[in-house]
């Protein structure tokens, strides 16, 4: 999601976001939760754009060309919960009535084929609370393993490619 379509959304200006997204965005998005995110990531680019290509991305339909989620790496490389050097961190969200489809799964695949290729990363974390089985899914079917640690109440995982 480019700068000028994340300000869009902070300042709620569907006519801009529809504008310069090239997909449909659901009116719902973004919700509070989802807002504050975005908040955050813009902030976090203002403050350095290297960040950019590190930050928010949608998850689009190729049919339709609609958004059914979004996905994340929470910083460059070495900005991740275990403080790995050289490992990202991502995260992702499918909408709920878009989910147990594997966008979730094929979304992830790609961003971390996006860092080692572009980027040469192979070491790869992420986190989810331990109730929220459809990730818990997502993170067995990429082949992550959990580290055994635990981070605001979320399994750390790891997966090194």
């Amino acid at each position: 999601m480019p700068i000028p379509l994340l300000d869009a959304l902070i300042a709620g200006d569907r006519a801009a976001v529809a504008e310069l997204a090239g997909y449909r965005i659901p009116a719902e998005f973004p919700n509070a939760g989802a807002l504050k995110l975005v908040r955050y990531r813009r902030e976090q680019i203002a403050n350095d754009g290297s960040w950019a290509p590190w930050s928010l991305r949608a998850i689009v339909l190729r049919e339709g060309a609609s958004m059914v989620g979004y996905v994340n790496f929470h910083g460059p490389p070495g900005v991740n919960d275990t403080a790995t050097p050289n490992a990202v961190e991502l995260g992702w969200t499918v909408f709920p009535h878009r989910r147990k489809k594997g966008y979730a799964t094929e979304t992830a695949r790609a961003l971390m084929d996006w860092a080692a290729t572009e980027h040469g990363i192979s070491r790869f974390i992420s986190s989810t609370t331990p109730n929220n089985a459809p990730s818990l899914r997502v993170h067995d079917k990429l082949g992550f393993v959990r580290t055994g640690q635990v981070v605001d109440g979320e399994i750390i995982f790891e997966l090194r490619r």
